[in-house]
């Protein structure tokens, strides 16, 4: 099943890569509008929300289409209210709204079935813009399908179409979704618009997108469901949101339906207030997909719920507000299909802001049988209630980052979960951590300049745990397994586990050389309990020095580093009748030794060492002009 699924996923990117590349350009390219304006009243169109106006601006529109220009801007002029039917675009047509003037769909009780109000299929050149209003009514509805889940017309739609541009225009109380731009269109602008229908209106997305090629910019957004949604059954790639304001809704949703492949999205320069969600990616693997190259830039949050949300199992558990790292480990585990949920290579960074009250700083919840991965967190500032939970996750990196919790809240939540935490400095608030393994199932974490702690033993159970710069401490026993494995950073600034139970020794150590490292003595675990089990084997280790574990300080188990014992090659340096040696710090503890001879006398055995050399890396040499000969080599010990 593993090598199906692996097919699957490899066909699955060859077709994104594909189709991307060969429709990927930025900026979109906006449509070419012919010359001339088709004002609606020279066609009977009546602003008095009364007359249905359908048949009147569907013939501006075919006049327009049929110029000799092919096309032009339809204009609706202001003030008034055109109430009308469904319209058809045609291509190279312009519909615009001006101000004062509201182009209203006609009421649900006198709607024809549930037919598009503006509709768009296979065309080119279309745009609809001005500073007027597009109103759906939508009220009567909303309130049919929350009592009757009753079908919906679309409000705009546009499928198989290029070069679509909607601008400057209020959209507001549509049935359903606001703007439907899913079925392979391309090149799409969309900018400076409004749409401000309530949050309590069901499913009034802002705008589905299936599309390749998409600008959003500089627009306000508020709704009752997705301010913006991305993905379907068709592929979505190169969309860039840009400079705008959600209010109430549900946020930037990649997903549910994700089947198609969505890529190489930017979401970057933009706020969020009292939205229930802003960054959101969801779906469920039976309508999944890969998910890859997104990025999430500059952002900042206000009073939202879920302020970052990425997880596989929509349907099936519904927005995880409260999921136990139990809760993830108990979760059936079917096989890996080509619908099964893939998400990878997603940056985070400038993110800021506050979850409201009762809520979870974050989620990233991949399948247990194809886990998420490759997403980086850096410079994410948020304030929440609950902890960032990681599950089934693997390269999970949070670089500067900080989490505000209560007192008592651990930073995080871990199943399953590979997780690098890094600062660029040494400091900064410890990350505490909770967390199980099951079925030997654990978790892998490094920390690089990040102290942390953790009170369950089970987070780490056999590794490995690297640590660089940085002080894990254990508040309860600590007992390494054969297949525990420790990696430690050494050098200047600490790296230990600090256990304030009882520690049971065993397991791998490996070794690295940091900035400072040299012969010395590490304290690699300390303790406040008993001492047990045997020392663990060094594994990978900087070469040419001496090595041994050293328990003889209560409480401590340390790392001696010896000199290094490769042989080197002194470096010389003559001025002013002294004579300048100096070699590697490393090989500190290493002996200078010199003996001279007559000038016809070769090399003897009659070595002397230079008084403190062994405690230093350069000695200066006075030497006299006379006859002779000096030999001088550096020896261990």
């Amino acid at each position: 099943m593993r090598n199906l699924k692996l097919a699957a996923t490899l066909v699955l990117l060859s077709a994104i890569a594909r189709l991307a590349s060969a429709q990927s350009q930025f900026p979109p390219p906006q449509p070419t509008i012919p010359a001339g304006t088709y004002n609606v009243t020279n066609y009977g169109a009546v602003g008095d929300g009364v007359t249905v106006n359908t048949t009147s601006i569907q013939n501006a529109i075919a006049a327009a289409a049929a110029s000799p220009a092919k096309g032009g801007t339809v204009e609706i002029p202001g003030p008034g209210t055109y109430l009308c039917g469904p319209l058809t675009m045609k291509s190279s047509i312009n519909l615009q709204v001006d101000a004062g003037a509201t182009l209203q769909m006609l009421p649900y009780v006198s709607w024809p079935g549930t037919t598009t109000f503006i509709n768009g299929s296979g065309l080119h050149d279309v745009e609809i813009s001005g500073a007027g209003i597009i109103d759906g009514q939508g009220a009567d509805w909303w309130a049919a399908y929350n009592s009757n889940k009753i079908s919906r017309p679309n409000f705009i739609n546009f499928s198989s179409t290029t070069r679509i541009l909607i601008q400057n225009i209020t959209l507001q109380n549509p049935p359903t979704f606001h703007l439907m731009l899913k079925g392979n269109n391309s090149n799409i602008t969309i900018q400076g618009i409004t749409i401000n229908t309530p949050g309590t209106s069901p499913n009034t997305d802002g705008m589905d997108l299936a599309s390749t090629n998409v600008l959003v910019q500089n627009s306000y957004i508020s709704d009752g469901d997705d301010n913006i949604e991305i993905g379907g059954s068709q592929l979505c790639a190169y969309v860039t949101v840009t400079n705008c304001a959600f209010g109430t809704g549900h946020g930037v949703s990649v997903g549910s339906i994700t089947s198609g492949g969505v890529s190489n999205i930017l979401v970057t320069d933009c706020t969020f207030t009292n939205t229930a969600n802003a960054i959101r990616m969801k779906s469920d693997n039976d309508r999944g997909g890969v998910v890859q190259n997104l990025k999430y830039l500059n952002l900042a949050m206000t009073n939202v719920n879920f302020p970052i949300t990425i997880y596989s199992y929509y349907n099936e558990v519904g927005t995880p507000s409260s999921v136990t790292p139990l809760q993830a480990a108990t979760e059936p585990v079917p096989s890996a299909t080509n619908t099964t949920p893939l998400w990878r290579n997603i940056t985070l960074s400038n993110v800021t802001g506050s979850a409201s009250s009762g809520n979870i700083a974050g989620i990233v919840w991949g399948r247990s049988e194809l886990p998420a991965t490759n997403i980086t967190f850096c410079k994410v500032n948020l304030t929440a209630s609950k902890s960032f939970d990681l599950y089934n996750a693997s390269a999970i990196t949070f670089i500067d980052c900080q989490f505000t919790l209560p007192a008592g809240v651990k930073t995080f939540q871990l199943y399953n979960a590979q997780v690098t935490l890094t600062n660029s400095t040494s400091g900064g608030i410890p990350a505490t951590f909770d967390g199980l393994t099951t079925n030997s199932i654990g978790n892998t974490i490094a920390l690089y300049n990040m102290n942390a702690s953790w009170s369950n033993t089970n987070v780490l159970d056999a590794g490995p745990l690297t640590l660089g710069g940085s002080v894990l401490t254990v508040s309860s026993d600590f007992n390494l397994t054969p297949s525990t494995v420790l990696n430690f950073l050494l050098g200047t600034n600490n790296s230990e586990v600090v256990v304030t139970g009882n520690l049971t020794l065993g397991g791998t150590v490996n070794a690295t050389n940091a900035a400072g490292f040299a012969p010395g003595t590490y304290t690699l675990l300390g303790y406040s309990g008993a001492l047990g089990g045997t020392f663990p084997t060094l594994g990978a280790a900087p070469a040419g020095h001496t090595y041994n574990f050293d328990t003889n300080t209560v409480g401590q188990v340390k790392l001696k580093v010896g000199p290094s014992l490769t042989p080197v090659n002194l470096i010389s340096q003559y001025s002013a009748s002294q004579l300048t040696l100096s070699w590697p710090a490393d090989h500190t503890g290493w002996r200078l030794q010199i003996q001279t001879n007559g000038s016809k006398t070769g090399l003897g055995t009659n070595w002397t060492t230079v008084a403190n050399s062994q405690t230093t890396n350069q000695i200066v040499i006075p030497l006299n002009p006379v006859n002779g000969s000096v030999f001088l080599r550096l020896v261990y010990p």
